[in-house]
């Protein structure tokens, strides 16, 4: 009798002890905060990226990759006493950058210390207004396991790119005029997609994003007007990265009040993108 219960207790041990586990692997990326802004409405489903892929991305990547990886992941920044910026600050804190000999970036990236960013703001939260030039379905980097999350699976495993211009007669220009903000994978609600992002663009309605500012030091931005080869165009490395909100104004101007969370405007608004997504682009 007493070998019969033991045995029973060891049984309800085992059992609990595989539910821990399993709902840890169910919980492998942690934000790091007991408060982070994950994007709302929640999503469905749990995305495989957010069971497998932690804060740090892929495993066993040099320390400044895996610090650029943690800075991209932070869902915790907080917003300062006025958290707006544009994408002429974003341009002009660019040349900062490349004023100052101590952040590397580009093909010495990643920069091998980041404090020089933070002081310039990275890891704290702001507001950009602009309006959507493109957007585009990223493929597989370091930052979401790369190896574990290949092109060939789920996009909802990868970024989404989104290139950003500050005035409504930039939409129709060089894309080497824009700004990057970027959808992280974790936590991302169904809506947020490349094609309601295009249907935004093609009706050409300003946007204002929330997220965290990140300098991206694995590339470098255009020079003269043209990309560098291999790297994305863009005006500056400044980003919003990961976004926390994304909202667009139905009508022209919003500085009264009306805007509407990309969630519920595709949900009021008819109009879907005409034309087909962008190719997935991969990142260098």
């Amino acid at each position: 009798m007493f070998q019969k219960r033991c045995a029973r207790i060891a049984f309800v041990i085992a059992g609990v002890s595989l539910l821990t586990t399993a709902a840890k692997a169910q919980t492998k990326f942690s934000a790091g905060c007991t408060k982070p802004f994950f994007p709302l409405p929640a999503p469905t489903t749990v995305a495989p990226i957010d069971a497998q892929c932690p804060l740090s991305g892929q495993a066993n990547q040099k320390a400044p990759e895996t610090a650029q990886n943690r800075a991209k992941n932070n869902f915790c920044a907080i917003a300062p006493a006025d958290p707006s910026i544009t994408v002429a600050k974003m341009v002009a804190m660019q040349a900062d950058v490349e004023s100052n000999t101590a952040i590397n970036f580009g093909k010495s990236g990643p920069t091998t210390d980041r404090s020089p960013l933070k002081a310039m703001g990275e890891g704290q939260q702001r507001v950009l207004q602009g309006y959507v030039f493109i957007a585009r379905q990223e493929g597989k980097e370091a930052v979401n396991c790369g190896p574990t999350f290949p092109d060939k699976t789920e996009t909802v495993d990868h970024d989404i790119h989104i290139s950003i211009v500050g005035d409504i007669s930039q939409v129709h220009g060089n894309e080497c005029e824009s700004v990057v903000a970027e959808m992280s994978p974790h936590h991302r609600p169904d809506s947020w997609n490349p094609a309601n992002l295009q249907a935004v663009a093609f009706q050409h309605l300003p946007v204002r994003i929330t997220g965290q500012l990140f300098f991206d030091s694995s590339h470098s931005p255009c020079v003269d007007g043209k990309s560098q080869a291999g790297d994305p165009h863009r005006a500056s490395l400044w980003e919003l990265h990961p976004i926390y909100k994304f909202e667009v104004c139905p009508a022209s101007d919003c500085s009264g009040g009306g805007w509407q969370t990309l969630d519920a405007w595709i949900q009021k608004s008819p109009a879907k993108n005409p034309s087909k997504s962008p190719a997935t682009k991969k990142k260098p």
